[in-house]
């Protein structure tokens, strides 16, 4: 029985990791997901979704601080695992620690390779308004999401997607994906297919500050979307100056209307009919039917005014005019 070593963090690792510990053609011998972090606040420490997963099906867990450390290349080689599987991983895999297993490494991507590499293909995809994307199996090369591809699967993307949602609908794509491919891998009867590199795209390592919105250069779809591909984080926020503050203000709903004030500045906030504040944006304008003030509660934005009625009539600021917040 094929021993697999399977390395992954995010919910997108967790369907594909019960789907192999369940098969009866191979065996998990390990899970590698990062350490515990402090989350929120609070700075609740908190396991990886993977690691939940993982003492949920019983297996050995291991949460190595570097995969840079000889010691650890040790580790993971006492194992001798068959194969790698990795799945939303965070982390670079050292060419140390790939060159262990002797059916290699495999890697699930969640996009259709060789478009969106990188670190959030997930949010790009909501971003750029695809309407499909998908899950890629490919076998792991010395660069990031690089090497040839064993096999790919396509899902379409809903109006009302958020990455939260996108993410558990891959994830569940990318295990029936992965069982259907992986024995035909492993008896050796599948041909990697070299990607397109010259079609390749790339995504960033996601910070807070990608949150901002732009008003004058982000259309009310854009925003929109953002907010969509943000959801749960970074979350998506504006920045009020508020009583000589520089607060942030974000935005939990929203939705894309088209008509704003002609002789208002981008970035301005107005009433509408029904008593919710909307912005406008660099093309149409944004309601802001939820948002949340740092420090408060969430509040719809018709009563957030009863409180806030300064917020109607304000400017929020563009990137270059923020102050620290």
């Amino acid at each position: 029985m094929t021993g697999v070593l399977y390395f992954g963090t995010s919910e997108f690792a967790v369907a594909a990791l019960e789907a192999l510990a369940a098969s009866p053609s191979f065996r998990v011998i390990g899970v590698v997901t990062q350490p515990d972090k402090p989350v929120g606040r609070k700075g609740e420490i908190r396991r990886t979704p993977a690691a939940e997963a993982a003492l949920r099906l019983g297996l050995p867990l291991h949460q190595f601080a570097t995969l840079k450390d000889p010691s650890t290349a040790e580790a993971i080689r006492s194992m001798a695992p068959d194969l790698f599987i990795v799945a939303a991983y965070g982390k670079i895999i050292p060419a140390s620690v790939l060159e262990i297993p002797r059916l290699g490494a495999l890697n699930l991507h969640g996009s259709l390779l060789p478009k969106y590499r990188g670190a959030s293909p997930i949010q790009a995809v909501i971003l750029a308004g695809e309407r499909q994307t998908g899950v890629t199996l490919m076998r792991m090369d010395s660069q990031v999401d690089h090497g040839p591809v064993l096999a790919a699967a396509k899902t379409p993307i809903a109006d009302d997607d958020t990455h939260a949602s996108l993410e558990k609908k891959l994830g569940a794509v990318a295990a029936e994906l992965l069982i259907e491919t992986l024995p035909a891998y492993v008896r050796g009867e599948l041909t990697p297919k070299e990607q397109r590199h010259d079609d390749a795209t790339f995504t960033k390592v996601l910070g807070r500050e990608d949150g901002l919105v732009r008003w004058t250069v982000e259309d009310a779809a854009a925003i929109e979307r953002k907010l969509r591909a943000y959801d749960p984080w970074p979350g998506a926020y504006a920045v009020w100056l508020h009583a000589e503050k520089h607060l942030r203000l974000k935005l939990l709903k929203v939705s894309a209307i088209k008509k704003a004030p002609a002789d208002a500045p981008v970035g301005t906030v107005f009433r509408l009919d029904d008593g919710f504040p909307a912005v406008k944006a660099a093309r149409g304008a944004i309601k802001l039917e939820q948002i949340q003030l740092e420090g408060k509660k969430p509040a719809s934005g018709k009563s957030f005014l009863d409180g806030y009625a300064g917020l109607v009539g304000a400017r929020l600021e563009e990137p270059s005019e923020e102050k620290a917040p």
